[in-house]
């Protein structure tokens, strides 16, 4: 039995030997990989090391943007110092982002290898502002580099008061609607009195106080002044009391109804 032992065993040993030298072999390659990992690692977290030219982000997708430009995102995207896929902050590139004319907001996500997603959440145009900004619903007034050549209300006035001008806007469209009439530009003067072009050409000085009564008194008399001349309407003032003035194309003096002071 003790023979039988002994070969037993050093048949055993003969085996394990065999498994000894490839598993150092393999134990040896995991310990140099995880030694690499380990370096490449503590130099990205520990040392900060700038790694833009080992793990650069090479590609960009953009997504749902309508008005902002692929040239305004790659510059924003340029403009980050740090642009290596583990290193990049990611609150840095937001704020670089939402800093274009159109971003409101902004969703990021790295895709390894070398690749950012941005998903972009523009403000919703309303009308222009002024000759060169946009004003979005929201009354957020901000000044693109190219105005897009869309059918926008025109409106103009101080930046401060562009959110209550936006209020304002659509409460005076939907008195006019009753006429099926539509504002094409209101404008907002430094002295606070408030004028309408409505889009067949005709201006509505509407002053500064009851602007609301107002419009009801235009639109109270819009049908005959439009029937009174074959000549368009050019103009109505009714910045009196109980009146307004008008005036056609045709004619060079306005006619006057009612009257007081203005």
């Amino acid at each position: 039995m003790a023979k039988m032992a002994t070969r037993e065993e050093r048949k055993q040993a003969k085996s394990l030997k065999g498994w000894i030298k490839p598993l150092k072999w393999v134990l040896g390659i995991a310990s140099a990989s995880a030694l690499v990992v380990a370096v490449v690692f503590a130099g990205i977290w520990v040392f900060s090391i700038n790694t833009d030219n080992v793990f650069p982000i090479n590609r960009l997708e953009v997504f749902e943007q309508q008005f902002t430009s692929a040239d305004e995102v790659k510059v924003a995207m340029k403009s980050i110092d740090d642009r290596g896929f583990f290193t990049m902050d990611m609150k840095t590139a937001e704020e670089k982002f939402v800093a274009l004319p159109w971003v409101k907001s902004v969703r990021l996500r790295k895709v390894w290898p070398d690749t950012l997603q941005v998903t972009v959440d523009e403000y919703e145009p309303l009308a222009y502002w002024g000759l060169n900004g946009v004003v979005s619903v929201e009354g957020k007034v901000f000044y693109p580099d190219q105005l897009p050549d869309m059918n926008w209300v025109k409106l103009q006035g101080p930046d401060e008061m562009a959110k209550d001008l936006t209020v304002l806007l659509q409460t005076y469209q939907e008195q006019l609607l009753k006429k099926s009439l539509f504002i094409e530009g209101m404008q907002l003067s430094e002295r606070g009195a408030i004028s309408l072009t409505l889009n067949d050409g005709l201006v509505v000085q509407l002053g500064k106080v009851h602007v609301e009564e107002r419009i009801e008194r235009l639109l109270n008399h819009i049908d005959v002044l439009k029937t009174h001349k074959s000549d368009a309407l050019a103009y109505v003032d009714l910045r009196y009391q109980n009146g307004f003035a008008a005036k056609w194309f045709s004619n060079t003096t306005p006619i006057e109804n009612g009257g007081g002071n203005r």
